[in-house]
């Protein structure tokens, strides 16, 4: 029984998607290529990034909606900037460039509304034979909902944190998961502050979605995950975290 337990936690590790948060952050710069490339390089199995819009309509790869935090100096604001006057910024293409053509997958987060869903479209309808490598997350449930409709071939996972960002009371579980079927969504992706156990994750799967987690950045908390039987863990460190599943 033991060895039947041991090898069934095996398997469970060895499913789970090690997801590199904005690229090898830990180790580059978010959301550049250099830190999607030694993502690549250090065998993190996908890529997560941020996207906004420019005001020409381009879509580019930075979490915050201005460049304050990341490039400090003159503040740029992405929606009132041209992609001309952002040299500083990767474009998606140029980062979705960097993935590998025989694996590897980029996890796509819309951070704002629907508004950026047709010039993404532009950028990945290109892509179409290799949806299996991309995927679209967003804690904005109409971006969501925009991009599955648009993108019917490419997993949409709906984000979210354990409270409700306005009233800061808990969410319940059945409610996200039913908000999620009813707009034809793939998955949640849901934050480490929820209360994570194995019936959580049954929950999740007994309604035919995928379950990811993020960030998390321990390894006995990777492993923890991993035993509970994610399909994803979102780190800081791939590195760290391929180690703590062996």
């Amino acid at each position: 029984m033991k060895h039947l337990l041991f090898l069934l936690l095996a398997m469970n590790a060895a499913a789970v998607e090690i997801i590199a948060h904005r690229g090898f952050s830990a180790k580059a710069p978010e959301n550049t290529v250099e830190a999607f490339e030694l993502a690549w390089k250090s065998g993190a199995d996908a890529c997560e990034l941020d996207i906004h819009l420019t005001a020409d309509g381009e879509v580019v790869v930075i979490h915050d909606k201005d460049t304050k935090r990341t490039f400090p100096g003159e503040n740029k604001v992405i929606a009132k900037t041209k992609l001309a006057d952002l040299k500083e910024l990767a474009t998606l293409t140029q980062a979705l460039a960097t993935m590998p053509a025989d694996r590897g997958r980029f996890v796509i987060e819309i951070k704002t509304g629907p508004e950026i869903v047709p010039a993404l479209v532009k950028v990945l309808e290109p892509l179409r034979e290799r949806a299996r490598q991309l995927a679209i997350i967003s804690f904005q449930k109409d971006a969501c909902a925009a991009a599955k409709k648009a993108l019917p071939w490419i997993p949409v996972l709906q984000l979210s944190g354990s409270k409700d960002k306005k009233t800061k009371q808990p969410l319940d579980l059945a409610q996200v998961i039913a908000q999620a079927k009813a707009a034809n969504l793939d998955g949640l992706d849901l934050g480490a502050d929820w209360k994570w156990d194995a019936a959580m994750v049954s929950q999740i799967r007994a309604a035919g979605l995928k379950a990811v987690v993020y960030t998390i950045n321990k390894p006995a908390e990777v492993a923890r995950y991993a035993q509970l039987g994610v399909d994803g863990i979102t780190t800081d460190d791939p590195v760290m975290a391929k180690k703590a599943l062996e």
